[in-house]
Formats: C-alpha cells, sequence, structure tokens
C-alpha cells in the first residue's frame, strides 16, 4: 500500500530532518538552512555535511547500529540503551515502533538522517541550478553537484537497506504535491540510477575534493568515482532480504564493482569533545568489553573445539550461561591454556588475549535479562582507536574494507557455481588464521586436524560437525565485517537465512512519522511480518549420504525446538 505525504507535513519534515534522535548536539558543521543558502561558500560547506549523514547512519552510537548487531547474533549486551535488551531477547518479539519508546531513536535516526543528508545535497543543488557559482566563475560548481549526487544517492541506498518503504526525494521533488512512498525494491531501484548518475557526473569532471568532507581523505575525482562502485556493490550484495531473494541477484555486477571499486576507506578520527562528526560510535562502545560488548555465542561457537557451544545449543534458551570455549588453531581467538596450566582451560581466571579478540573472566551483563545473552568473549581489533583517551576517538575509522569487497565477490563466486573462485578467498583469511584451506567442493566438510578440531562448527547444530565450504565463507564474512560499517553483520545474515527465527529483517516507517501522515503503525518481527524464518536448513545433495543425514539432523532438531517452544508456553501460562 502507498502512503501519501500531506504536503505540510513533508515540508516540515524536510526542513527538520524528518524525525530526530533524542541525544541533540549542536554541530557547528551541519549550518541551518538560512545560514546554509546565504553565499556560494554556505551551500558548498552545506553540501560538504551532506556526507556526514552518510557517516551518522553507519558509525554512531544513536540508531540502529547496536541492537540490530546484537540481533544478527554477531555482538550481545543486556543494556536498554539503544534497545539492545528488547530487541535482542529470545525468542524475538515485533519491533516496539511505537512514539512513546524510550529508544524510539532506534527507529527514527536513520530515517532522519538520510533525509537530512539528501535535503541539505538537494538546497545546495537548486541553489547552483538557479545560477549561484561557487568559486570565481563556478570553478568549483561541477564538484559541489558531483558531491552532492553521489551523497544523495548513498542515501537513497540506505533507506532501501533499512526500511520496508520509503520517499524518494531529490531537488527535483515538488514540496507543493503530495509524494507516495514506494516500496524497498523500487527505492533500491532508484538508488542504483542515482549511483549511475552521480559515477557519470564525477568522472565527468576533474577535481579533487577538500580533505574535510570525508575526514582525510582529499580524493580526486577518479578516486570518489571508485568509491562510488563500491557502494555499488555494497548496495547490491546487502538488498536480498533472504537466501531465495540473494539467488537471483545480479552477482555478477556485484563481482565487477567490488572488484573495480576503491578497497580500502579510513576516515581520520578527531577529539570527539569539539563537537567533531569524525567519531566512530561502533568502534568504541561496541567493541568497548568493560562495560558495552561480547561476542553472541551463536557466533565465537561456531569456532569452539570443546563441545561447550554444542551443549550450549541442546540447553533450553533461559537456562544457557556463558562457556569457556577452546579455539584450536585458529589463532583469532585467544589462547586456550591462560595460565600455562591444563586446569586453565576448564576454568580460566584472568583475561586472555588473542590478535583480534579476548576472553573476559567477569561476566558483565545482568542475569535477569537472560543468560543466554552472557559471553566471556568479545572483539579488540579496535582497541587502538579506542584507547586513544577517554571518549576521545583520535585515530583511523575503517569505513570499507578490501576484505568486504572480497567477501562479496567470494559470495558471488559460490551463488554461480564457481566453487574454487569461492574457495580462493575464503582461505586467504582462513590460511592467515592458521587454518587448513576450505574445500572446493561444496558438499565436502572443512579439514581437521588430528585432534578432530575444525573450524568454523556449523552454525546452530547441536552435533558439532565440521562446516563445508558455505559455512566457512559466511564465517569468514561476519568475521571481517564487525563493525566497519553499520549494519553489514545483519545485512549478511538475513540475505544467507542465518538471523535467529522471529529477527525482524527491515525496520518500518518510525511510528512519530507514521503518526504525522496519519497511517496505522505497523511493525515487524515477532514471528509476523518481515520475520526472518528458522535458519536455513541444510540442501540435499542427489546421491549424497552425507548430505541426507544432514537434512534428517536438521528436521529432528527442527522437532525439538518446536516442542521446548509449547513447553514454553505451558509456563508461562502456569505463572
Amino acid at each position: 500500500m502507498k502512503n501519501k505525504l500531506a504536503p505540510t507535513a513533508f515540508a516540515l519534515a524536510m526542513l527538520v530532518g524528518f524525525t530526530g534522535c533524542d541525544l541533540q548536539v549542536e554541530n557547528p558543521n551541519s549550518p541551518d538552512r538560512a545560514r546554509a543558502l546565504a553565499g556560494p561558500d554556505d551551500v558548498e560547506t552545506l553540501i560538504a555535511s551532506s556526507f556526514q549523514k552518510v557517516w551518522e547512519i553507519g558509525h554512531y552510537w544513536n540508531n540502529a547500529n547496536f541492537a540490530f548487531g546484537h540481533m544478527a547474533s554477531r555482538h550481545t549486551a543486556t543494556w536498554g540503551n539503544m534497545g539492545m535488551n528488547d530487541l535482542g531477547r529470545e525468542p524475538r518479539e515485533p519491533l516496539p515502533n511505537s512514539p512513546t519508546y524510550r529508544w524510539a531513536y532506534v527507529f527514527e535516526a536513520n530515517w532522519g538522517d538520510a533525509y537530512g543528508g539528501i535535503s541539505a545535497a538537494s538546497d545546495g543543488i537548486r541553489a547552483v541550478d538557479a545560477g549561484l557559482e561557487i568559486g570565481p566563475g563556478g570553478e568549483r560548481n561541477a564538484r559541489a553537484l558531483a558531491f552532492a549526487k553521489t551523497n544523495q544517492a548513498i542515501l537513497s541506498c540506505l533507506l532501501a537497506l533499512w526500511y520496508d518503504q520509503a520517499f524518494i526525494v531529490d531537488e527535483t521533488t515538488d514540496l507543493g504535491g503530495e509524494l507516495e512512498t514506494v516500496d524497498s525494491n523500487a527505492m533500491f531501484s532508484y538508488a542504483m540510477g542515482k549511483l549511475n548518475d552521480a559515477e557519470s557526473a564525477v568522472r565527468g569532471s576533474s577535481f579533487t575534493i577538500e580533505e574535510t568532507w570525508i575526514n582525510g581523505n582529499p580524493w580526486s575525482s577518479s578516486e570518489l568515482a571508485d568509491y562510488i562502485v563500491s557502494w555499488k556493490a555494497r548496495c547490491e550484495a546487502n538488498m536480498p532480504r533472504s537466501d531465495a531473494e540473494a539467488a537471483g541477484a545480479n552477482w555478477s555486477q556485484i563481482i565487477s564493482n567490488a572488484q573495480s571499486g576503491i578497497r580500502d576507506v579510513v576516515v581520520l578520527g578527531e577529539d570527539s569533545s569539539s563537537d567533531s562528526p569524525w567519531y566512530d560510535g561502533l568502534k568504541s562502545l561496541m567493541q568497548e568489553n568493560e562495560t558495552w560488548h561480547r561476542m553472541h555465542m551463536d557466533w565465537v561457537g561456531m569456532a569452539d573445539q570443546s563441545g561447550e557451544y554444542q551443549d550450549w545449543l541442546a540447553t533450553p534458551t533461559e537456562q544457557r550461561t556463558a562457556r569457556h570455549l577452546t579455539f584450536g588453531d585458529d589463532a583469532r581467538f585467544p589462547p586456550e591454556n591462560v595460565e600455562g596450566t591444563t586446569s586453565d582451560i576448564v576454568s580460566p581466571s584472568v583475561a586472555s588475549y588473542g590478535p583480534r579478540s579476548r576472553f573476559n573472566a567477569t561476566i558483565i551483563f545482568r542475569p535477569e535479562r537472560g543468560t543466554y545473552r552472557q559471553s566471556h568473549y568479545g572483539d579488540m581489533r579496535y582497541d587502538v582507536y579506542t584507547q586513544s583517551c577517554s571518549f576521545c576517538f583520535f585515530g583511523d575509522m575503517e569505513h570499507m574494507t578490501a576484505q568486504e569487497m572480497d567477501s562479496y565477490i567470494a559470495e558471488g563466486h559460490y551463488r554461480m557455481g564457481n566453487f574454487a573462485g569461492a574457495a580462493e578467498i575464503v582461505n586467504r583469511t582462513r590460511m592467515e588464521a592458521g587454518l587448513p584451506p576450505a574445500p572446493t567442493n561444496p558438499t565436502d566438510a572443512v579439514p581437521s586436524n588430528g585432534a578432530g578440531e575444525c573450524t568454523p562448527r556449523k552454525r546452530y547444530d547441536t552435533q558439532g560437525r565440521c562446516g563445508n565450504l558455505r559455512d566457512a565463507m559466511w564465517f569468514e564474512h561476519f568475521e571481517t565485517v564487525f563493525n566497519v560499517f553499520g549494519g553489514l553483520e545483519h545485512w549478511h545474515g538475513r540475505r544467507n537465512d542465518l538471523l535467529p527465527a522471529g529477527t525482524a529483517q527491515q525496520l518500518p516507517i518510525p511510528a512519530a512519522d507514521l503518526e504525522v501522515l496519519q497511517r496505522d503503525i505497523y511493525t515487524f518481527g515477532g514471528g509476523g511480518a518481515s520475520s526472518a524464518p528458522n535458519p536455513i536448513p541444510p540442501s540435499v545433495v542427489p546421491g549424497n549420504l552425507n548430505s541426507a543425514l544432514e537434512r534428517a539432523a536438521y528436521s529432528l532438531a527442527r522437532l525439538r525446538q518446536q516442542q521446548d517452544a509449547r513447553s514454553r508456553t505451558t509456563d508461562l501460562v502456569i505463572r
């Protein structure tokens, strides 16, 4: 159903950037409209500020990033902040899309940031189209227009990735007329067209952007164009809401864009006490092991060699507790022997560290909110940034990586039947971590060492069987994109049917906006609309006994889950 937006509501929404969040900080880099359109330099600053909305959506804490990282079973925490406690409960509940919900910014922030950035870019384009000259004789007009179009396109893509529907808005929009929402697929098609147009505009000019526009990156027009190409790969690969939808994606085009775009983007972090927009809440708070972050057992358990993860899975959800795991040959995880004695493997008492993760002896999350969300293990790859000083956030901040692009290439090869090509990419990070290469035959299990250890184990598998090439590909993807850009873990999980059952696959239009529009408030998840199905069942390869046994085991596990669910319902009635 298409929702019409009244002219008055739309004009107001564009002026204020649609809905806001409950933490408002004056940012001198985001001028108001009157100041922004006062002169050529002001308009250029306004256009430059539109990229900050891309940054906020992908890297700030006060939006959906924490909660959806938890919902992807990659990150875990029980705090109410950012909706983590409510949205991370199991069994999953519908998203509390309400204007009075304390953490309503989970639904509102990305929406408001996207339209705030699109509005700024559109205002700038209108000013230039009306005859404004930026620089002597308008020498900087082409640069300003190209950068504005780039940010319009990226923000439109993010609306398609996060929301089920959205409004198509740019400098041609008649704010005095009526607009209708379009569904996410139409928004995606529009965004990809805008990305193509932006690339053409950028490649058709020769310029260098200011270092502060994408902080620390004084890119040439060619480099900016390559960045747009990488966004095409990121946008198209992450758009599918299910494995079935992903099977129909244009993976040959995704591969081409991922190969030819920019490979690594690092933005320079600044002292946040100066109201600089250039800080990264994912790489600080969402990795801070003492308060905010641990690895979810659904994730770290895939690397476990002790059998504790399988026992954890076999335990009823509400009775699960944090376990001490061992990790075999995977050097990315903490060493098994913490203090040099065998007994410490069973009951380690101090923190230990691997190159990318750590063991924490203490449990920091509230048990009454679900011990199944507790974990001893946390990520530490961004500790240099996190510990630069207390809430200062100096240093390099990853925004896009070659490994992310390689993950899309590997998945594309796999889905197109080029298993050797997929394995070649997957094995780069596997072998760097000390693991043997994954097989090129998709039905073969990853090799185990002499002790019977293998990584990864199959996700959600109580039998602890060794994964195959696709499991290894999933595992490496989850490992390499953690906290690079908000949403990547959730989008990866939904397009591969890996999210816990009932997890919301996308966001609804925020309730506060629906009220302004005089539309019914709706939501997703909890087994209702746009809920993740039960994790993908194994495929049956004709004539292959192992795959037939795998499917039978899956069916048995599903039956047990249904019985457990009925038992929980009975318990609730008795209480």
